[in-house]
């Protein structure tokens, strides 16, 4: 009998060692004040392809920031997180999480993405020195983190693992593109009809990896914003922070990032996902079968019987490689990057 137990404590033991985390518990004592049923204003709501949550810090009761998305997806502040208006931005306020946390309630959290996700987020940190967590959920089926959408010492990170601890996909951008005390956007995507996982910064895609398989929707012990298991807390500002259930494309990002900026410029946020390039963007022309999209600004006009027509039909020259194509030619010739894998 002593033998049974014994092995069974090495198994539970090693399980867990690589999900440690500094405070046992911490994490899932923080849900202690959030409320166990959420309603929302629409329940027949259909699950398509939505903006889920859309957390704006312009509507607050007490410590309940607003979902404008319309399905009810309302953040709660702990440990400190307040809300800060910047007169000068035409977003309005956002949200300082220093050591704090904006929390979902992970288990009635509707509309929770599976085929497909974005997250995105202006952000303004004080510090990048460490590990800085924008967005993660912990479920029940083990202890390790399951979304992460963080910065590591100026760099973004995109990552999700599986209710079965298997890694979905995982995307670090190339250099330190988040820099301290500036507004920058930040969006991971994720596609599992393609297996592409995506990191776009102000708009710009910055690296794309090959992954694969469904999403988590395990979202039970945690699902916020803010200080991943007590150890990776945000330091700095957030405004803009929202959740889509499937992949939005480069040009929904870019038009993201130029939506509304903190600090000043912008136009006025919505709630609604985008669904087409402003006016004065020119028009693409789109190689379905290899995701491939190119500007006017991107070919070479062509005189005679070799003009744009049989250009466009060969959208395969060197010069016009897709940015995705670019991004991913230079990250094997530079190797991966260490990822930490709580």
């Amino acid at each position: 009998m002593e033998r049974i137990f014994f092995v069974l404590a090495l198994t539970i033991s090693g399980a867990l060692a690589s999900c440690r985390h500094p405070k046992p518990g911490q994490f899932m004592t923080k849900k202690e004040n959030i409320p166990s049923i959420v309603s929302a204003d629409s329940a027949d709501m259909a699950l398509d392809k939505r903006l889920v949550a859309h957390i704006q810090f312009n509507a607050t009761k007490g410590n309940v920031v607003e979902d404008s998305s319309g399905y009810a997806n309302n953040g709660y502040m702990q440990d400190g997180a307040i809300v800060v208006n910047f007169p000068n931005s035409k977003c309005g306020n956002a949200a300082y999480t220093y050591c704090g946390d904006i929390l979902f309630h992970g288990d009635t959290f509707q509309a929770k993405p599976r085929e497909g996700v974005t997250v995105a987020a202006f952000i303004n940190l004080k510090d990048i020195e460490g590990s800085r967590s924008v967005f993660d959920t912990i479920g029940i089926s083990h202890q390790c983190g399951q979304f992460h959408f963080e910065v590591n010492y100026g760099s973004v990170r995109w990552f999700h693992r599986n209710e079965t601890q298997h890694i979905i996909f995982s995307c670090t951008a190339e250099g330190k593109q988040v820099q301290k005390d500036k507004w920058t956007h930040i969006a991971g995507t994720y596609d599992s009809a393609t297996g592409k996982s995506k990191i776009y910064v102000n708009g710009e895609l910055r690296n794309m990896t090959i992954g694969g398989g469904l999403l988590s929707r395990d979202w039970l012990a945690r699902a916020g914003i803010g200080d991943h298991k007590a150890g990776r807390p945000l330091m700095g500002f957030i405004d803009e922070f929202r959740i889509y259930n499937y992949a939005l494309t480069k040009a929904e990002i870019e038009t993201l990032a130029k939506m509304c900026l903190p600090g000043g410029g912008g136009v006025a946020p919505t709630t609604q996902p985008p669904t087409s390039r402003p006016s004065s963007t020119p028009p693409v022309i789109r190689d379905a079968a290899s995701d491939v999209e190119f500007g006017p600004g991107n070919r070479k006009r062509q005189r005679g019987p070799h003009g744009p027509r049989a250009l466009a039909n060969n959208l395969r020259l060197p010069q016009e490689e897709s940015v995705e194509e670019a991004v991913l030619k230079r990250s094997s010739m530079q190797g991966s990057h260490t990822v930490n894998v709580q």
